[in-house]
């Protein structure tokens, strides 16, 4: 199929991806013509495993990739984000303003002028600050399809309880060509905007780095730890005080679990001191780097993720490619979506007696049990690999730039 854009003709026709991008050749997942498809994000922040993603993106599509951020990371996070390699990134100028550790608000009114000169074929937005609002206005009145992008859930919209971020959405999604959502949940938050179905794609969240091979995920008895809290340690969002707790009340009844903590945050004393009081051996790492993440979830037999809002909960995804069952609550996307769906660990209500009973029968009692919930990290693995999201993210960048795909090989017709 052909397309108009900018008064230059693209020609969508199937190629072959990049050696580099671990994507087999079969995959026609790239575009070629009289020049690549120039797709702009405008987004927040860039994290270690978005900048990952766009690096794949960037060297197996024949697109040209361009990244606007309002910051390069958010002022909370101790991520050492390796510099773009293969996309074009540029940093806003602008206010930036940190209502929580969660919620940020930029406004760059640079990103007008940007795009004006640029002239992208295709603006994808991600967020719903006013930053991105202009840049979805500027779109439109250029003449630009655009896509929003959103890792959100229904439970955690902001949407739900305040009139400005409701009117942000409202100003964005309808107008959107295609919508990116990171989890069939996501999809469902942009549909409340007026995102009509057909227009949803769900593009997995990958992390920023590869787990060994099932055949190499250490066993149930090289794990020299029972259970591992990984994230920021609070309990607004990541429910740290409910983790001492069943912590607490397993020493109660009578098994000491050997508990490892990686992160670092406002109760990181607070926990220190009560599992010391308690006579729990517990090990503390501060904050992580990526390179040091898998040594981390190898070391446990769980992960205990009592998460009380996440929009989906990349630790999940950590901790599954490295073998490690996980159990979750219903308040993290990624529990429903992934881990129970694989079967590759629980989903249980916040109920820390509960929470207890079983972190006590899989850590400590029930070896087949957690054989069984390890056997199904391979297949949650796949489902969010760095491949299937670069083909996710080409369908969706095909579909806001009109470009046809042929249903049994991704092929543009």
């Amino acid at each position: 199929m052909r397309i108009e854009s900018n008064s230059e003709r693209i020609v969508a026709e199937p190629a072959l991806a990049t050696a580099d991008a671990g994507i087999p050749d079969d995959r026609p997942i790239a575009i070629s013509g009289s020049r690549p498809l120039k797709v702009t994000i405008v987004t927040g922040a860039i994290a270690p495993y978005t900048n990952r993603f766009y690096d794949a993106c960037a060297s197996s599509l024949d697109i040209k990739l361009e990244v606007l951020a309002c910051e390069f990371r958010e002022p909370q996070r101790n991520w050492d984000v390796p510099s773009p390699k293969r996309y074009d990134f540029k940093l806003l100028n602008g206010i930036r303003y940190h209502a929580s550790y969660t919620s940020h608000i930029y406004f760059n009114p640079g990103v007008v002028h940007h795009l004006v000169a640029t002239k992208p074929d295709i603006v994808l937005i991600e967020g719903f600050s006013p930053t991105m609002a202009l840049a979805a206005l500027t779109a439109r009145a250029m003449g630009i399809p655009i896509g929003v992008m959103t890792d959100g859930s229904v439970e955690t919209d902001p949407g739900q309880q305040s009139f400005i971020h409701r009117a942000m959405r409202n100003l964005i999604v309808p107008r959107a060509v295609v919508g990116i959502g990171a989890s069939a949940d996501s999809l469902r938050l942009l549909g409340q905007y007026g995102l009509a179905p057909e227009r949803g794609i769900i593009v997995p969240i990958t992390t920023a780095w590869d787990g060994p091979m099932p055949s190499q995920f250490a066993g149930f008895d090289d794990r020299p730890f029972d259970v591992l809290f990984s994230g920021a340690v609070d309990d607004n969002r990541k429910g740290a005080l409910f983790f001492a707790d069943v912590i607490a009340r397993a020493a109660a009844c009578g098994y000491k679990l050997r508990v490892r903590v990686t992160g670092d945050g406002p109760l990181r004393q607070t926990l220190e001191e009560r599992f010391q009081a308690g006579g729990i051996d517990a090990h503390f790492d501060g904050y992580l780097q990526q390179h040091e993440l898998p040594a981390a979830y190898t070391s446990a037999r769980l992960l205990l993720f009592p998460s009380r809002g996440d929009p989906w909960g990349l630790v999940a995804n950590e901790a599954l490619q490295c073998g490690t069952p996980v159990i979750a609550s219903r308040h993290a996307v990624s529990g429903v979506e992934l881990v129970d769906r694989f079967s590759a660990g629980l989903v249980l209500p916040l109920e820390a007696a509960v929470w207890t009973e079983h972190a006590i029968r899989l850590a400590r009692k029930d070896r087949a049990a957690w054989l069984a919930h390890q056997a199904g990290c391979p297949a949650a693995c796949a489902w969010f690999t760095v491949e299937a999201a670069v083909e996710a993210f080409w369908r969706s960048t095909a579909k806001a730039a009109g470009i046809t795909l042929d249903p049994k090989h991704g092929a543009a017709t």
